[in-house]
């Protein structure tokens, strides 16, 4: 690629970035249905020209961050998948799963904290519940494991992903007062403990440290 297609790319990346994130704040202010795109215009300092020519209107807009932003937790989920799979328990340790998710979405909060509190689930936490129940079905899948499970393999793969889910969107209404680092280590300890042992249910020695 020429250093003329590269500098071009960049542009088009630094244009894209301002108008999503102008985006991302009027959403915050005035929630999707009320903002237009001379709204979107006027807080990223661009002309309509510059905005038609990478979008049709605010839906396509809508549709094509929400794909790109997925698109790259999926990326992040895939690139991480071997650390994942050689994990080994640890107490001490956080699963590099929730590690890496957690990191992705502090460095996006902006976008996943507005996207999740402001838009009907279908627009947007819906998909991002799909992006992580495949997630995790692949990880069952590349641990080869649907045979030994304990339970049916959806009713699972639905308790994982609704309980992250929830847990992510109580983080962002608290306004991430959690580290990732330490919000995956307790995901973990969750994981390895199970329900009952995490309420203290059972008189179970705790794993060694």
């Amino acid at each position: 690629m020429s250093s003329e297609s590269i500098s071009q790319d960049r542009r088009i990346h630094r244009t894209r970035t301002t108008i999503v994130d102008a985006f991302v704040a009027l959403i915050k202010e005035k929630g999707f249905d009320e903002l237009s795109v001379k709204d979107i215009t006027r807080l990223a300092d661009i002309n309509r020209s510059t905005f038609y020519a990478h979008y049709q209107d605010k839906y396509d807009l809508l549709e094509k961050s929400v794909k790109e932003k997925l698109a790259e937790l999926a990326a992040a989920i895939d690139a991480g998948r071997p650390g994942s799979l050689r994990y080994k328990e640890n107490f001490d340790e956080p699963d590099p799963y929730f590690l890496m998710l957690f990191n992705h979405l502090n460095e996006n909060k902006p976008f996943y904290q507005v996207l999740l509190s402001r838009l009907e689930p279908e627009r947007f936490a819906l998909k991002m519940y799909e992006v992580l129940r495949e997630s995790f079905y692949g990880r069952i899948a590349n641990m080869k494991m649907e045979q030994k499970l304990s339970v049916p393999l959806d009713i699972l793969l639905d308790y994982i992903s609704s309980s992250l889910m929830g847990v992510i969107l109580n983080w962002y209404k608290e306004n991430t007062m959690y580290t990732p680092h330490y919000m995956a280590l307790q995901l973990t300890r969750l994981a390895m403990l199970g329900t009952y042992r995490t309420m203290g249910m059972n008189e179970e020695e705790e794993p060694a440290r």
